[in-house]
């Protein structure tokens, strides 16, 4: 398969071909959805969904509990439907977990003042459940709640969910809201989130699938064979689902927004950008992956929100060389109708 073919199979699959109808579908398409950003992340939603959506779409989404974000993977915030969490941690939360090293006994006790916090104040910010650790003395300092809150995240306790309102302006704060009990997970969750991942992602290989999960390599390699033939062989060795349809013809020119998953939920990323490309893209030393200017499938430049929205300061645009600007102001004038309140 010709490098064309894949990345219009591939955007095919990330839904910037043929979007979904509504804002939770695309969640559901991609599993989760990077997002510490939480401003690209939504944009990354926005981009995906049909007709013209603007940010007020995605927030009441999460205010109906359709969507929160949690740290599912790679220590991550990911934007995904609630009840997709709990088999996504039965794959990633082990190993996470023993990262954080925190006694299982400090959990139990965070966990209780968390549901009670919220018993009582309703909803419940950030802040404010640091707040009510400090003053049960489950944790001191502002960073030591932050990991425990984290941390009950990977328990399924908690997650991100109801968007704070801020007047003027788009909020960047969500409320803490708990998660619905865990449903049963399947016999082998490993393989269902494989083939969660390549409905969203593929094709793609099962090293691709390790570094988007943030599992080594070695725990994956074995996860393709047990999938059987619910899964198929490119020519080039990548895996995809059964009869994935045709390839269909994405928009010309899109501009997508930091950590979006068509850049960056691989290991292998030269498909999305050009060699020389990749310093000015990313991922930096620092774990930052620019917003592109894509066309056809692949990056063309590079862009910022301040640009899209209007916002004066320094140049945020630089198309790569020999690359033109057609279709750049339309690209980022989708972005601006995203971002009004409407």
């Amino acid at each position: 398969m010709d490098a064309d073919a894949l990345r219009s199979l591939r955007l095919r699959s990330h839904l910037l071909a043929e979007p979904a109808a509504t804002v939770p579908d695309v969640a559901r398409r991609l599993v989760a959805v990077q997002s510490q950003d939480f401003a690209a992340g939504r944009w990354a939603l926005g981009i995906r969904t049909a007709g013209d959506p603007t940010v007020g779409d995605v927030d009441r989404a999460f205010d109906e509990g359709l969507l929160v974000r949690a740290w599912t993977q790679r220590g991550t915030l990911h934007i995904v439907e609630p009840t997709a969490v709990a088999g996504i941690l039965a794959v990633t939360g082990e190993r996470q977990s023993r990262a954080y090293g925190i006694d299982p006994a400090v959990l139990d006790r965070a966990e209780r003042v968390f549901r009670s916090a919220l018993d009582a104040e309703g909803s419940l910010t950030r802040a404010a459940f640091v707040d009510a650790l400090q003053r049960d003395g489950v944790a001191g300092s502002v960073p030591a709640c932050s990991r425990i809150l984290t941390a009950l995240s990977l328990r399924g306790v908690v997650a991100l969910g109801r968007v704070v309102p801020r007047e003027g302006g788009v909020t960047r704060e969500q409320y803490l809201v708990p998660l619905p009990p865990a449903e049963t997970v399947g016999d082998d969750p490993a393989v269902d989130l494989f083939l969660a991942y390549l409905r969203g992602h593929g094709p793609a290989s099962t090293a691709d699938f390790a570094w988007w999960a943030g599992l080594p390599a070695g725990a994956t390699r074995s996860v393709a064979e047990r999938a059987g033939d619910r899964v198929v062989r490119t020519d080039d060795g990548l895996l995809s689902l059964p009869a994935p349809g045709r390839a269909a013809v994405a928009p010309t020119t899109i501009a997508l927004p930091a950590f979006d998953e068509y850049v960056l939920s691989y290991a292998e990323r030269s498909l999305a950008m050009g060699a020389g490309d990749r310093t000015t893209i990313g991922p930096t030393v620092n774990g930052m992956v620019r917003p592109v200017i894509l066309r056809g499938g692949i990056a063309v430049g590079t862009w910022s929100l301040s640009l899209a929205l209007g916002s004066s300061g320094i140049p945020d645009l630089t198309l790569f060389d020999g690359e033109s600007d057609a279709g750049v102001a339309d690209a980022l004038a989708r972005v601006r109708r995203f971002f009004r309140r409407a």
